[in-house]
């Protein structure tokens, strides 16, 4: 069986593939990319867990393509325990919780400025904007610049539908943007993310430029991108699950549920690959060191052996200890502010538009390893 995973990142529902592959080969190896896939919650949880065997410095998507700056998620220890240390500095809670009336603010705006009534594309005019902008001003950077954001983004995480050259590029352009406002920081220190993280602290040195750029790049381009998708994801789940979605309506006390329950469901990145270091046996396979192992969080959430009825949407499931943002040392540096943004937008949206449909077959997504991405998102309010 060479059955490939990758390109049901981009179907509508992949679902029905990803629980063949999970009971009928739960060590699946992929010949046309010699790549070996993990869909188990068990096994991928003990992946996640296990950094010194499955390690993440050759890159962490099924390709290897790897980043040129250095960023968190390509870094092992001690490097990426240093760097993780100095980003908390700046990434604490309290950082975080501040920014709540203002993601309220953006995400009212918005939905604000949507028509009344009518056929509109909430990825451009919703799902789209509120992580940039929420980002940007996290990092202080210009919103205004969210076409260029968006248009290196897509072609650096979507690398594997870029060419070389429009990889590079976009690279290029991000990396002398940025390189430009840490020189602005270094004159004039403000309160952002950037200029805290420029300072050293009394610990430890400030982050290098080259470390810095890498987590700017991680965070304007991965981490917008990733909520984004959230964001789409939980407005078609809602949409499908049209019963869920009254409840929310009529109980927003419910919202924080149901976003574990819409990241679970339907995570935005559905895997991410690691490269053995030493020789590993997994359900009487023997997978090699130097091997590529992609871990397929999708499947994982899943799992009936961890998830009871895992095929049925349930905004009150508790636990739900789901993979979405990782674990151990790789998991998400940002998960709370991505809860945030998630329970926040979807309250003022549906506050404003409790009934939506969405054109399900109109519906355009990004092609993908990795991510759920969207293009487009047409619905009538």
């Amino acid at each position: 069986m060479d059955c490939d995973p990758i390109p049901q990142v981009w179907r509508d529902d992949p679902f029905p593939f990803y629980a063949a592959l999970r009971e009928d080969h739960p060590v699946h190896y992929v010949e046309s990319r010699d790549l070996w896939v993990l869909s188990r919650y068990r096994d991928v949880q003990a992946a996640i867990k296990d950094p010194q065997t499955f390690v993440s410095a050759a890159g962490v998507v099924p390709s290897g393509y790897r980043p040129e700056r250095p960023t968190l998620i390509v870094l092992d220890p001690p490097h990426h325990t240093r760097m993780r240390q100095a980003v908390s500095r700046a990434f604490t809670p309290r950082r975080i919780e501040a920014l709540a009336p203002r993601i309220r603010e953006l995400a009212h705006r918005l939905v604000c400025s949507l028509p009344p009534r009518g056929e509109v594309d909430v990825f451009d005019a919703f799902t789209d904007p509120l992580p940039l902008y929420v980002i940007a001003e996290l990092l202080g950077v210009d919103p205004g610049e969210r076409r260029m954001f968006k248009r290196c983004g897509d072609a650096i995480v979507y690398s594997s539908g870029s060419d070389p050259e429009t990889l590079r590029k976009a690279q290029a352009e991000l990396t002398e943007y940025l390189e430009g406002v840490f020189e602005v920081r270094r004159r004039q220190p403000g309160t952002d993310l950037i200029s805290v993280l420029l300072a050293p602290s009394s610990e430890e040195e400030a982050l290098s430029e080259q470390d810095l750029l890498g987590l700017c790049f991680l965070l304007l381009v991965a981490g917008t991108e990733t909520t984004t998708s959230a964001l789409g994801n939980a407005l078609l789940i809602l949409d499908r699950h049209r019963e869920a979605r009254e409840r929310l309506v009529a109980d927003p006390s419910r919202i924080p549920s149901a976003v574990e329950e819409i990241l679970r469901f339907d995570p935005p990145t559905h895997g991410l690959s690691r490269v053995l270091s030493r020789d590993v046996e997994l359900h009487g396979q023997r997978i090699p060191a130097g091997a590529r192992v992609h871990l397929l969080f999708a499947a994982a959430n899943r799992d009936p052996r961890v998830f009871r009825r895992p095929g049925h949407f349930d905004v009150d499931r508790e636990p739900n200890h789901h993979l979405a943002f990782g674990f151990g040392i790789h998991f998400c540096l940002g998960a709370s502010l991505a809860r945030m943004e998630l329970r926040i937008g979807l309250e003022e949206f549906l506050r404003h538009a409790p009934g939506y449909r969405v054109h399900r077959a109109d519906v355009e997504r990004l092609r993908s390893d990795t991510n759920r991405g969207f293009a487009r998102i047409p619905v009538t309010l």
